[in-house]
């Protein structure tokens, strides 16, 4: 992604906007400092490991007469708007996505919603359920892509049995797409089997985007005798059971150890649908860079509002990443870059503070290090 798509000023003026958001500098600091720690993908993301805040500035905070505020926590239940947080964060992801795709006409905007589960033992963390045989906490994730700019911008917490499904939690993220990107751009979701029901397909339809979905090797189609889609020939048309609307087209994958399924709402070809469904599996990139560089998986807390909080974040850490990636790149570096370049005075207390903290023994290997502030 090139400057001259995203501007650096516009990325820094997001920082500014979030780091704001907390009213007092104490809580603004102790903001900085957690960003700083997700930033940091060369660490284990853990609140011992927040720099130059310390773990219990990130968990308790102090009243202005110095005592301990109780149950009131930077990333618990603290007085901070983390809704206007992620007001400030998803409008910007879908401006970027705009400027990105500047005086192009109208083209393709690719948007994935998915199911990822974060394994956790015990239950006194919020929302832990047992979904697909994984104990933990299961999230539906909204993922926007245009070219190289691509963001989680909204997620929802799968609560388990007798609350609303995956799909329902999936329809409820899609509808919050703004009217002018759905005016601006072509929409087309991707989505695994796990999606496939009718009223997905249907909601999807009727919100006027396009779609690629997964679908099961027994699903049926309109046809007489015991016939599933895995007898369709790939590229041709199918007309599924419970879908009334238009004829779909069809696409299988053979992997070796797995064979792939998908329909289209599009006039595509064979290879075209199963080349736009292996597209979803950048958002299990995502999933995969956020639990292990990002710290999705390392989520600890035992509130609803803390969850909401780590998860907020982590979309803020990868966002600003992306943001300063180039194409040469890993995602590591360009995390790094990010901290370097919206926290330069952060990273450069922690450099110092390395520095003294090793004083001693530079000195007994025969090294001295001094440094001063230079005022140009």
């Amino acid at each position: 992604m090139s400057r001259s798509q995203i501007p650096g000023e516009r990325v820094r003026r997001l920082t500014d906007q979030l780091l704001a958001v907390p009213t007092s500098p104490y809580q603004q600091r102790s903001l900085q400092g957690a960003l700083f720690l997700f930033l940091d993908t060369r660490t284990k993301t853990a609140l011992h490991r927040a720099g130059l805040v310390s773990k219990s500035a990130l968990s308790r905070c102090l009243g202005q007469n110095g005592t301990r505020m109780g149950p009131a926590r930077l990333l618990n239940p603290y007085d901070w708007d983390t809704a206007a947080c992620w007001t400030l964060l998803e409008t910007a992801q879908w401006a970027f996505l705009r400027l990105a795709a500047l005086r192009k006409r109208r083209p393709i905007l690719r948007l994935r919603v998915d199911l990822t589960s974060i394994e956790k033992q015990g239950s006194v963390l919020p929302f832990v359920r047992v979904d697909n045989e994984v104990h933990g906490i299961h999230l539906v994730v909204l993922f926007a892509e245009y070219g190289s700019v691509k963001f989680p911008v909204a997620s929802r917490v799968y609560k388990g049995k007798h609350t609303p499904s995956p799909v329902t939690l999936a329809l409820e993220l899609l509808q919050t797409v703004p009217e002018d990107i759905r005016r601006r751009f072509r929409v087309r979701v991707l989505a695994d089997s796990g999606f496939e029901a009718a009223v997905f397909l249907d909601e999807v339809r009727q919100l006027g985007f396009e779609f690629v979905v997964g679908v099961r090797n027994n699903r049926r189609p309109l046809h007489p005798g015991e016939v599933s889609v895995a007898d369709c020939p790939h590229g041709g048309s199918v007309e599924l059971k419970n879908w009334p609307h238009d004829t779909l087209v069809w696409g299988r994958f053979d992997r070796g150890d797995r064979v792939f399924y998908a329909v289209a709402s599009e006039l595509l070809s064979g290879d075209e649908v199963i080349a736009e469904g292996a597209k979803r599996w950048n958002e299990e990139s995502f999933f995969k860079e956020g639990k292990h560089q990002f710290g999705l998986a390392q989520f600890a807390l035992r509130t609803a509002q803390g969850l909401d909080r780590w998860v907020l974040l982590v979309f803020v850490a990868w966002t600003l990443a992306i943001l300063h990636r180039t194409p040469e790149m890993t995602l590591e570096v360009a995390a790094f870059t990010a901290l370097i370049t919206v926290l330069p005075f952060i990273h450069l207390n922690v450099l110092l503070r390395t520095f003294s903290i090793n004083a001693e023994f530079l000195r007994q290997h025969g090294y001295s290090l001094t440094y001063a502030r230079c005022n140009f």
